[in-house]
């Protein structure tokens, strides 16, 4: 039974529910005619933590009201089809309607309240330091000097009107911390004009590797304009793999690192149609591939041409739940180091912001160290 309010807390209520949908709209509206107006961030924390807020309580309240109409069904059947049981009427007389309706409201102001504190978890982690995950990969015949070989990963940055520059300053200095050999970020620099947001990213100019830094782009960057983007990429010193390759050397020993574009680059830029042929055209057959990729359903083409290693993002690792439930349903790998067939390796990153939502629960932000070591052949 709903609590009973009165008619003028019932107003409210809905006065406050139509706010948080207007906001909403304010703020995708001011994000491009008043991006560095001082109530532009503001709207998007309100209208993206009321939309967080949201998407957590709906599938719960979904789940309950399933479970209480299956229960209720099961009565009614019951009720029909069962033996006649001389206690019903005491049992019917039992129920008392005021004890059920407190246990109903006690019921959905614990699932309110249990849903503002993730909500307020969720944002606490979304902005917090990622965290830095460490993970040896085996790769077949790696030439000796490239043993022990690191790869900082930076994916899904998504810098936007509510992850600035200040988020971006605590991703550099813990990642600098790694003194990393390579660094990669595989895609969604972020989500928003470059004339806008371009800023935001400076700090990734302090960034350095021995080895070089590399960028791939991803689906947002062609949301967001990508030609501008790239630019500003290599201005911070990233290396753009459009489709492309180079042959990283150590002592003599070579690898070779290849970037292919985005999954579906195509539908917003023809020529930039993802293509892992092209991007290892030419490459050298007999040394290790490492391939850098944003969606991992790139593994399926990637695989025949004999990569060892594909590096992915795009997932976020479902970056809440239950909404993490749904994201094998479209990629056919989340999160983690998996094995592809006999021969490829992929490895998918959890994301280093968030988009959205600036909600993380159950999927923490990550900054990935890949440590190449030699895997002999069996």
């Amino acid at each position: 039974m709903p609590l009973p309010l009165g008619a003028q807390w019932k107003t409210g209520m809905w006065v406050m529910l139509a706010l948080c949908f207007a906001a909403l709209i304010l703020s995708m509206m001011a994000r491009h005619s008043h991006p560095v107006h001082w109530i532009t961030p503001p709207l998007f924390w309100g209208a993206y933590t009321c939309f967080g807020f949201i998407t957590l309580i709906v599938p719960v309240i979904l789940v309950k009201d399933v479970c209480i109409g299956a229960y209720s069904l099961g009565r009614k059947l019951a009720s029909l089809f069962g033996t006649p049981n001389k206690d019903t009427g005491k049992s019917k007389a039992g129920l008392n309607p005021a004890r059920r309706n407190f246990l109903t409201n006690a019921g959905n102001a614990a699932l309110i309240g249990t849903t503002l504190v993730l909500t307020g978890y969720g944002i606490i982690r979304a902005i917090r330091e990622p965290d830095v995950v460490m993970m040896d990969v085996p790769i077949k015949d790696l030439p000796n000097p490239f043993n022990g070989f690191t790869i900082l990963q930076i994916s899904d940055l998504h810098i936007s009107m509510t992850l600035k520059a200040q988020y971006v300053q605590k991703v550099v200095k813990r990642a600098s911390r790694e003194q990393a050999d390579m660094i990669v970020f595989t895609g969604d620099m972020a989500d928003g004009r470059e004339k806008d947001m371009g800023k935001d990213a400076m700090s990734l100019s302090d960034l350095y590797a021995p080895f070089g830094k590399y960028f791939v782009t991803g689906n947002h960057d062609y949301y967001s304009g990508v030609f501008p983007w790239l630019d500003r990429i290599e201005r911070l010193g990233f290396t753009p793999l459009i489709n492309e390759h180079r042959i990283i050397e150590k002592e003599s020993a070579r690898i070779v690192l290849a970037g292919i574009t985005d999954y579906r680059a195509d539908r917003i830029i023809p020529h930039h149609a993802s293509d892992p042929a092209k991007s290892l055209h030419g490459a050298p057959l007999s040394v290790p591939r490492i391939m850098l990729a944003h969606q991992p359903k790139s593994i399926f083409s990637a695989e025949p041409l004999g990569v060892d290693l594909m590096i992915c993002g795009h997932t976020h690792g479902g970056q809440y739940v239950p909404w993490n439930f749904l994201v094998p349903l479209e990629q056919p790998y989340v999160h983690g180091l998996h094995r592809h067939n006999a021969t490829t390796q992929i490895y998918v990153s959890r994301g280093t912001g968030y988009w959205g939502p600036p909600l993380r629960i159950g999927a923490p932000p990550e900054i990935t160290v890949l440590r190449l070591v030699n895997r002999k052949p069996a």
